[in-house]
């Protein structure tokens, strides 16, 4: 027990940062955060060690939020009013473009097949290395990077239309 209290006080930051920027919201990444903890706590007999630990509690988290999102249909939630502006906003001009490239982009990711998506998020947004997004779906680093460049040219061509 003493053990799974040092891994808590470790990795709770980074994979509440992860979480965080999957949902978006304090509310919901702290309460996946808890899912996160809980199932990692029953099921540690399961970890085989073939990834980092940061990586299987993320598979863990996004597994615990995309069931959330499939609770609550939250996939098609996301609004423009989610992005939060800070009390030195620019002028109003660079904050319509902002928020049409914000619009763009998400439509951009919300249309990319499931994988590309979950590769996107998990390295660009989520941060997570490559190679251990390659072992969290059991496939080759170079895959991954494959992956996450297609996913990204496919945003870009979204975004450019």
């Amino acid at each position: 027990m003493a053990s799974f209290q040092k891994i808590y006080e470790e990795y709770a930051q980074p994979v509440y940062r992860f979480l965080l920027s999957l949902t978006g919201k304090d509310d919901l990444a702290e309460e996946l955060l808890s899912e996160t903890f809980y199932q990692a706590f029953r099921h540690i007999d399961r970890f085989e060690g073939r990834c980092s630990l940061y990586t299987w509690l993320c598979q863990i988290g996004k597994n615990a939020w995309i069931k959330e999102c499939r609770r609550n249909n939250r996939y098609s939630e996301i609004t423009l009013e989610d992005l939060k502006l800070t009390d030195d906003r620019p002028p109003l001009e660079d904050q319509i473009i902002h928020k049409e490239q914000y619009y763009k982009i998400l439509k951009a990711l919300q249309g990319l097949s499931e994988i590309y998506r979950d590769v996107f998020i998990l390295h660009a947004i989520g941060e997570v290395k490559l190679k251990e997004i390659a072992c969290i779906y059991g496939k080759t680093e170079s895959w991954a990077r494959v992956t996450y460049f297609r996913a990204k040219q496919q945003i870009a061509q979204e975004v450019v239309k």
